[in-house]
């Protein structure tokens, strides 16, 4: 190796000019080192999976669940038929507890306050 190819081998190595792997480059890949769990994958493992049971006759548009006697609503289902089951993770609270609010086809509205979720693993929908 000549004085000059060593000289410039030295210099990309003290001040990083190295390029990233050819892989990084041609998939687009950020060089941030990606983490652990993203903050959507951080949302399913703070989450108690509920299982719900429309037995009402109309079917359901949507669910919404808050942290009991918060106003911070927020939609985790949307429409199920009436009859029908799915299941849905809703967002595990300091004491599990949530308030639930869930709007039907023919108008009509429930609410439920203060369902312990980390227990009652499913959720009935009734007339």
């Amino acid at each position: 190796m000549t004085t000059r190819t060593l000289a410039a081998t030295i210099a990309v190595a003290i001040f990083g000019l190295i390029a990233p792997p050819a892989l990084a480059q041609n998939t687009g890949a950020s060089a941030t080192p990606p983490t652990k769990l993203r903050p959507k994958a951080q949302e399913v493992a703070n989450a108690v999976t509920v299982t719900v049971t429309n037995s009402r006759r109309a079917d359901l548009v949507q669910l919404q669940a808050a942290e009991s006697g918060s106003v911070a609503w927020k939609k985790v289902l949307g429409p199920l038929k009436a009859g029908a089951h799915a299941t849905v993770a809703l967002p595990r609270q300091f004491n599990c507890r949530v308030d639930l609010h869930g709007t039907f086809a023919d108008g009509q509205s429930m609410d439920a306050s203060d369902v312990e979720v980390c227990t009652e693993k499913t959720l009935n929908l009734t007339e």
